[in-house]
């Protein structure tokens, strides 16, 4: 036990010289608010969010945002003010569409597993995406096509098409 204690210590020693930060996972709105310039990940899984709350956009340093299953239908412009977003989870929400001013984000993860999204505005392909999860999402092969095509250097993962009449 005593060891587990020196060696953490140790670590932090070494990580705070080295100018290296130990970014630790909020999950908890309120508690990130209370050192908001050290918030660089924040989870906000099953916390029944209608909407992103405000107060996220003032998280200059979050780089990975998770908000799965919750009931959010929109996405605001103000996301465009996470500049150094590189992760976002919307999985399991009711979002249809992501506004235009989310393409000028870094994000090279985008999560949009289960939501009724079917179609992606062209100024996305400017997003550095390594990987888009669309599963559980009934698209035509037209509307998957026309997503793939912004993305040719992702990994997509997504259902096969289907004929939705749409």
């Amino acid at each position: 036990m005593k060891q587990n204690v020196f060696l953490a210590v140790c670590i932090s020693i070494l990580c705070s010289l080295s100018g290296i930060s130990q970014e630790r996972e909020f999950t908890s709105l309120e508690e990130a608010m209370l050192s908001p310039d050290s918030v660089f990940s924040l989870t906000l899984r099953k916390s029944h969010l209608k909407a992103i709350p405000s107060e996220i956009y003032t998280l200059k340093h979050l780089k990975r945002l998770s908000l799965s299953r919750n009931n959010i239908t929109e996405i605001s412009d103000s996301i465009a003010l996470l500049r150094e977003l590189h992760y976002l989870d919307l999985s399991s929400n009711n979002v249809s569409s992501l506004p235009p001013a989310m393409a000028t984000l870094p994000i090279d993860t985008l999560i949009l597993w289960d939501n009724p999204i079917y179609a992606l505005d062209t100024s996305f392909a400017a997003l550095p995406l390594l990987y888009l999860d669309m599963r559980a999402i009934t698209q035509t092969k037209k509307e998957q096509d026309a997503i793939i095509s912004l993305f040719p250097k992702a990994k997509i993962r997504r259902n096969r098409p289907c004929n939705c009449g749409r």
